[in-house]
């Protein structure tokens, strides 16, 4: 009978906690959307440069800390449960098709996997070898780390809505026409014959185990808390970082050269090189535009630093080779600074 129970309220815990810690945080962005006002105070720091050189980031962080706990909650739930609750297999079996519906499929698939580029690399590989065309899986690898859900939401609670839904229409666009041009080169033909005779076990070849919901549930939690593990130390890193560039960097350096059709160019090829961990990179980009960058830079920068870090491609190289890598991360810089043109001339 006690057994009974403790498995009763362990299956009432796994259910219960996740939902509640998931509404909870959506609750909180609601709140702050309607009113205008967050939910719990908000700590502020005043102007960075009167602190000492040790508690700039200390405030900094704790700044962001009261400002954006409620919506990473929300986020990081939410990436555990699509993790828990979307079917992985199921992904590769839908993108192994030719046809472009197999590009749009899978740039509607992609933010579901919440992770940063590099985290990126086994996945791609994975589809690679599942039978996945190259094209659907070139623009899963890049619309996942450009587009995820947590990185849109952080996005509308940290910079703003206008550029957060920009954001994931032009990266929508460029993922999907970045893998169909890569699908037509000679290199990617190349990869596709090389993997084509490698047989991988399928739904057909393994039985489906179903899961209950309480179990799913349970390894939502489970799958946010290793978000929440592999994320957050990058996150404090780069708050870190940024936080000295906030600080210290004159704003009319950005001024100048971060806006215009200038800054846009600027912003797409330097965000390969500047990559930062995700969400670290809106942190930085609202630092920017609060010193005077452009919206457009910022979105410029936005897509192209997720799509094309170097170490991303660095990894992906190990799997498809370097002529592959090179022509898309040179369509994604190129795409990017379209997007960033394209959002110039329309605001």
């Amino acid at each position: 009978m006690s057994m009974d129970r403790q498995t009763i309220a362990d299956n009432l815990r796994n259910v219960f906690l996740p939902w509640f810690l998931l509404i909870f945080g959506l609750v909180t962005i609601v709140y702050k959307t309607i009113s205008g006002e967050p939910l719990f105070p908000v700590y502020d720091y005043g102007e960075l440069k009167e602190y000492s050189i040790w508690e700039i980031p200390y405030v900094y962080i704790l700044n962001y800390a009261t400002r954006a706990w409620g919506t990473l909650l929300f986020a990081f739930m939410l990436g555990g449960v699509i993790a828990a609750f979307v079917p992985r297999e199921k992904m590769k079996k839908y993108l192994t098709s030719r046809n472009f519906s197999s590009y749009i499929l899978a740039a509607l698939l992609a933010p579901a996997m919440t992770v940063c580029s590099c985290a990126m690399i086994p996945i791609f590989g994975g589809l690679v070898v599942a039978g996945a065309g190259i094209g659907p899986a070139v623009t899963f690898l890049l619309m996942a780390p450009a587009a995820n859900f947590i990185a849109i939401i952080t996005t509308i609670d940290i910079i703003s809505l206008e550029l957060a839904v920009s954001r994931v229409i032009f990266a929508f666009f460029a993922a999907i026409a970045v893998g169909y041009l890569v699908s037509l080169t000679r290199a990617a033909r190349a990869v596709e014959k090389r993997f084509s005779g490698i047989k991988v076990q399928t739904d057909q070849d393994v039985q489906e185990i179903r899961e209950s919901f309480s179990r799913k549930s349970g390894n939502a939690l489970h799958e946010a808390k290793d978000l929440l593990k592999k994320v957050v130390p990058f996150l404090l890193l780069g708050l870190f970082i940024v936080s000295y560039i906030d600080a210290f960097l004159p704003p009319e350096i950005v001024a100048r050269y971060l806006t215009g059709i200038t800054g846009v160019g600027i912003s797409a090829v330097l965000g390969v090189p500047l990559y930062t961990p995700t969400l670290v990179e809106i942190f930085l980009i609202r630092a920017l535009l609060d010193m005077g960058m452009a919206p457009a830079a910022a979105l410029t920068f936005l897509i192209a630093a997720p799509m094309a870090s170097i170490p991303s491609m660095l990894g992906v190289a190990s799997l498809v080779g370097r002529s592959l890598v090179v022509n898309y991360a040179i369509l994604c810089i190129i795409m990017a600074f379209i997007a960033g043109s394209i959002y110039t001339f329309l605001f």
